[in-house]
């Protein structure tokens, strides 16, 4: 008897999965685990391509509410669409906050210890957004010049930049912000 627990332990520690967070709880449900090690191997760009996500929805959801539930899309200064330039920079303020947070907790698991190395990730974290800030901007002030009586269009222009976006941050946190962080323990787990 004490020799078949000895096997059945070894076995259980073999076959079940190392729990770490919320993610790996949810992905060893039943109906889950069969997509374990696609999800062990792949954790980081699930995880960020989820908080990806959630991130474009905060953007997404402030600046419509911004141009279209206060009317800011009405407000022109000569042909410059303030109202929509400034609902749109206010949405990406706010996800940028979000994504800070997100990626550096559940992403890539950052271990910032003290004030001064928080701040520099910080910062380099909003550095990173600057360039894709402006290609949001951009790509938005462009569609509001192509379709000036498009609100659909205009919303298209802002769902197409966010994949844009998303893309990019991907690299710049990962191989700039995040470097050397839990993407690296992922590469090898089976």
């Amino acid at each position: 008897m004490g020799s078949e627990m000895c096997i059945r332990d070894r076995w259980r520690t073999k076959m079940e999965p190392e729990i770490t967070d919320i993610f790996d709880r949810i992905m060893n449900w039943k109906l889950l685990r069969f997509m374990w090690p696609f999800y062990k191997k792949n954790k980081d760009k699930l995880l960020y391509l989820f908080f990806g996500g959630c991130t474009t929805l905060v953007n997404l959801v402030i600046t419509y509410g911004l141009w279209y539930g206060l009317k800011w899309e009405q407000w022109y200064v000569g042909k410059f669409a303030l109202g929509t330039f400034l609902g749109n920079l206010i949405g990406i303020v706010s996800a940028i906050l979000f994504a800070y947070v997100t990626n550096k907790k559940f992403v890539f698991a950052s271990k910032t210890t003290g004030m001064k190395e928080l701040l520099v990730e910080f910062v380099k974290f909003v550095g990173g957004r600057v360039s894709t800030l402006i290609i949001e901007l951009g790509g938005v002030q462009l569609a509001v010049i192509l379709f000036p009586d498009s609100n659909t269009l205009l919303f298209v222009a802002k769902l197409l930049t966010q994949v844009l976006v998303i893309i990019i941050n991907y690299f710049i946190s990962k191989l700039f912000v995040f470097k050397g962080t839990k993407e690296a323990s992922f590469d090898n787990q089976d």
